[in-house]
């Protein structure tokens, strides 16, 4: 069970600003961008053991463009998705990347953060 002062470091790294985007996007467009991420095997997959793993990888992915589409709460997990699409001059989709982040405390408390990544 996440005790309290992880619980609250953990939702530090998600700011109020990721949380206003994450809330302006509409529901049906977040479960079309999670369908698409089911249907297939991520391009690059992490695992890694510390306690600022977590904070590290949002941190990456928010410098690298990706914005916060969802965020869920479990009792012994976090899990973010976040998300960038780059168009071009005339609209066209030129490349769109989705990152999958989960946070989780194991039986041995010990903190694991799991990374995965489509491209397109």
């Amino acid at each position: 069970m996440l005790d309290g002062l992880r619980a609250r470091s953990i939702s530090i790294a998600i700011t109020e600003k990721d949380r206003r985007h994450m809330d302006a996007i509409p529901i049906a467009r977040r479960l079309r961008i999670m369908r698409r991420i089911m249907c297939r095997p991520p391009t690059e997959e992490q695992h890694l053991k510390g306690n600022t793993n977590y904070v590290k990888a949002i941190l990456k992915l928010r410098a690298t463009g990706l914005r916060l589409i969802d965020l869920q709460r479990q009792e012994t997990a976090f899990t973010a998705i976040w998300y960038r699409k780059s168009t071009s001059v005339l609209g066209l989709l030129m490349s769109e990347a989705i990152a999958l982040v989960v946070w989780e405390l194991n039986e041995r408390d010990e903190e694991i953060t799991t990374l995965r990544i489509w491209r397109t």
